[in-house]
């Protein structure tokens, strides 16, 4: 097994390898890295394979290096994502987590919790290599499918990857895919609730408001701080045009989830 270390200070990663070598000397083939930008973090991925990240969110200047970073392997290649971050919980954990990450430690790590968190996520790893469930050649999700109930007694099946947007109307949530030509409409206790029940399913998905999430890649353009998504061929206008909150953060943490450093 092996461990790709994404960390800018020089102090921290000695640490982790330290840590990593000496409470796994035989089960970790190989610490990779450090890697200090997303760029060179991508690099390693790639010719590397690792089968663990430890991930930091801060790199140098580049602030959500690893949140595009974590939305990029969990696009590619779907490996477990421990986060070790000294950030605070707004701009560090409250972004981490919509990533689907197996775990996030805050700095300074304790050495023990940090031994148990990688313990964890190598046994899930070796679990899902020996179960067949790793493709590295595919995007994670290929088969995935949120189950709704649609009528009385009635439940259908929304493909994942077909889903282009899911748009809320006070209890009823209605829900756009590339197949359909029109909208599958079903009751869920409010679009924030549901999203969050199935955020494993939709982590190639992003709540841009109380009212819409919407998958990042179907993403067409983002035009007069509005985003471009594709509808269905059976509409007239071609597109679904979202205006993005001229408010907090969420401009900065969408380019992050689609990989754009602006």
């Amino acid at each position: 097994m092996k461990v790709l270390i994404v960390e800018d200070d020089p102090f921290i990663s000695e640490d982790l390898k330290f840590e990593i070598e000496t409470k796994f000397p035989t089960v970790i083939s190989e610490v990779i890295g450090p890697a200090t930008s997303y760029s060179e973090a991508v690099s390693l991925t790639y010719t590397n394979s690792p089968d663990l990240v430890l991930l930091d969110i801060s790199l140098g200047e580049d602030k959500d290096a690893g949140i595009r970073l974590a939305h990029f392997i969990n696009q590619q290649i779907c490996i477990p994502i421990i986060f070790l971050s000294g950030l605070p919980k707004e701009i560090g954990f409250d972004q981490a987590k919509f990533l689907c990450p197996f775990d996030f430690i805050h700095k300074p790590f304790n050495p023990d919790i940090l031994a148990e968190k990688i313990e964890l996520a190598l046994i899930y790893q070796s679990q899902r290599k020996n179960s067949g469930q790793i493709n590295t050649h595919s995007n994670n999700g290929t088969q995935s499918k949120l189950m709704v109930t649609t009528g009385f007694n009635e439940i259908t099946a929304i493909p994942v990857n077909d889903l282009i947007l899911l748009e809320a109307d006070d209890k009823i949530i209605r829900a756009f895919t590339v197949t359909s030509k029109k909208s599958i409409d079903f009751i869920s206790p409010g679009l924030k609730n549901f999203y969050q029940n199935n955020i494993f399913l939709l982590k190639n998905f992003y709540r841009l408001n109380r009212k819409h999430v919407f998958n990042l890649n179907m993403v067409h353009k983002i035009k007069n701080n509005h985003i471009l998504l594709p509808k269905p061929p059976s509409e007239l206008d071609s597109f679904f045009r979202l205006p993005i909150p001229k408010n907090g953060d969420s401009k900065k943490l969408l380019y992050a989830r689609l990989g754009y450093k602006n």
